[in-house]
């Protein structure tokens, strides 16, 4: 009998193991999971684990027929993020302490927003339907890229170490910069703007590309 319960114990002890350390991760978007384990199922079992994402640093996406953009919150190490050309209609990003560059252009966005991104340099979201951006707790970005959108206001007060802005193709009418005083170069061609509806402050050596004469 005392034989019988100490391998019950084991069988159970190792079963209990097993599923610890597997700690198989749920996905959202089948084939947002069907791409990452095609890439990062180091194992080859067929499923992606927690220890295996948190490996990954760079997550290339493109062209997946991702449509959601949730999973992204398990890979919570990565540093560069590519989701061109999928079909994601909202896009909030937070949880990624560590991201410096994303990009998800050709995806359909009509809403996008990012939230306590401490890293974020790089952030391009070229030819989606963008009709509002949400940049909160994202100090560093460097480079913001936002053409071929349908974007009638933007916030950038706050973007301190912003260098170069691209806003071609939107529908905006004014722009206010004067908080930007890291800005190098601007691109409001699209747009119905002069230099006049540019709000520059006491920074004037920007070199702005597009405006209305």
């Amino acid at each position: 009998m005392m034989k019988i319960k100490i391998f019950v114990s084991l069988s159970l002890i190792i079963s209990g193991f097993s599923l610890f350390t597997a700690q198989k991760l749920n996905f959202k978007d089948q084939n947002f999971e069907k791409a990452v384990i095609a890439n990062f199922d180091l194992n080859k079992n067929g499923i992606l684990e927690k220890p295996e994402a948190d490996m990954v640093t760079n997550l290339f996406l493109v062209q997946k027929s991702i449509t959601s953009a949730e999973d992204l919150q398990l890979f919570t190490n990565a540093k560069m993020i590519l989701l061109d050309d999928n079909a994601i209609p909202e896009v909030s990003l937070k949880g990624l302490p560590n991201l410096e560059l994303f990009s998800c252009t050709g995806c359909k966005i009509t809403s996008f927003k990012a939230e306590g991104l401490k890293n974020l340099a790089s952030l391009y979201l070229d030819n989606n339907l963008l009709e509002n951006i949400s940049l909160k707790e994202t100090p560093r970005i460097d480079q913001l890229t936002l053409s071929l959108n349908q974007l009638k206001t933007i916030d950038i007060t706050k973007l301190k170490h912003l260098r170069r802005l691209n806003v071609e193709h939107n529908q905006l009418r004014k722009l206010d910069i004067s908080g930007n005083t890291s800005l190098q170069t601007l691109n409001v061609g699209g747009n119905t703007m002069k230099e006049s509806d540019i709000h520059q402050g006491a920074k004037t050596d920007v070199t702005i590309f597009g405006a209305q004469p």
